[in-house]
């Protein structure tokens, strides 16, 4: 399975809706070294390596990624991280049910286990406990399936905090 990519000149300021000569932008600029290491954590994972799209597909990163911004109501993140799962084929079904965060995902796949550790690690972290990594080891998951499922709900929890924070400072988006 190949990997999809979705590149972007800088995911933040797109979800903004902002372009380099805006407050916000020229902001962040102040800080390029972040900025970069921020696109490339993204491009990591969004944009991740064949092995890696292996052990966690692109289309439930994505889904996963909609689940967590969800949590928050941040529509404009859910919606850019729809986009990405359209794009690699996620059906309408699948989006709707990372949309619909009041239900409990208590299927039996492997995105339904996904979904479960993601509701747990965005609302309820101090809960998390190995039985919850056994969990996802019985649904399927490998180490680096895992580890690629961790990194995706820890980056869109950071996005969403960073997003929300410049959007309080600048008044944009």
């Amino acid at each position: 399975m190949a990997a999809s990519t979705v590149r972007t000149a800088d995911v933040v300021n797109s979800i903004l809706g902002i372009d380099d000569d805006s407050p916000i932008a020229q902001l962040r600029n102040q800080k390029p070294t972040l900025v970069a290491e921020l696109q490339d954590y993204y491009l990591s994972i969004f944009e991740p390596t064949e092995a890696s799209a292996v052990a966690f597909p692109l289309v439930d990163r994505a889904l996963v990624a909609i689940r967590v911004a969800s949590h928050t109501g941040s529509t404009a993140v859910a919606t850019w991280y729809e986009g990405i799962a359209r794009s690699n084929g996620a059906s309408n079904e699948a989006i709707a049910a990372a949309l619909n965060v009041p239900s409990s995902a208590d299927g039996e796949s492997s995105l339904d286990a996904a979904f479960r550790h993601a509701d747990l690690l965005t609302t309820r972290p101090v809960d998390a406990r190995k039985s919850d990594l056994d969990a996802l080891k019985a649904a399927g998951f490998t180490p680096a399936g895992i580890v690629s499922l961790s990194q995706t709900i820890a980056f869109v929890s950071y996005q969403l905090r960073l997003i929300a924070g410049l959007r309080a400072f600048g008044g944009e988006a």
